[in-house]
């Protein structure tokens, strides 16, 4: 074979796998029901349910308790629990994974319902809000006090034991008298 038709191969190959990959059924996730007529279900309804659920936070997606902002900071102050505040956007790959592994975290569940009013803020949807918070990377979550102001931001994926540590640091106000390395000593 002439090395272009032996490249134009592995980049048939290439597309194909990246096509299987896309499609896959993400771990931890059902496989969408099959079509009743033709025995499989159809790429446009995979492609379509992964994009339309990429980002979603919601009690249905990750089994938190999340809130819109203005009504999530009013909870939070009638309540006096501290914010948990999360700016995510629907393509943002590590948004995903933070909701895939560490928001399906059952302790991390429990503690932020237990602990904190929940706010989740779509940053395609919501720009303004976004600027004000200064956003500048995805994900970003800030956590407040009952009234409103901030305490600490940060960016970035979290794995599930790391988020509960900080979750425990700024729950029991510890950010007031010693450092989270400090606390994580302890």
């Amino acid at each position: 074979m002439k090395k272009e038709q032996v490249l134009v191969v592995i980049l048939v190959v290439m597309g194909l796998a990246g096509v299987y990959w896309f499609v896959g059924t993400p771990p931890g996730k059902k496989p969408a029901q099959e079509s009743e007529d033709t025995g499989t279900q159809s790429v446009t309804e995979t492609v379509t349910a992964r994009v339309t659920d990429a980002g979603k936070p919601g009690p249905d997606r990750a089994g938190i308790d999340w809130n819109d902002y203005t009504p999530g900071l009013t909870r939070a102050k009638n309540q006096g629990k501290s914010v948990f505040l999360y700016f995510y956007a629907q393509w943002c790959t590590y948004c995903t994974k933070l909701k895939q592994t560490t928001f399906l975290d059952e302790k991390v569940q429990d503690y932020l319902d237990d602990h904190f009013v929940s706010i989740s803020v779509d940053t395609d949807q919501n720009q303004t809000l976004s600027q004000t918070w200064q956003v500048t990377g995805l994900p970003t979550m800030w956590f407040l006090t009952p009234e409103g102001d901030r305490i600490s931001n940060l960016p970035g994926y979290v794995d599930g034991s790391q988020l509960l540590k900080i979750l425990k640091y700024i729950r029991t106000e510890s950010y007031l008298t010693m450092s989270f390395q400090d606390f994580v000593k302890q």
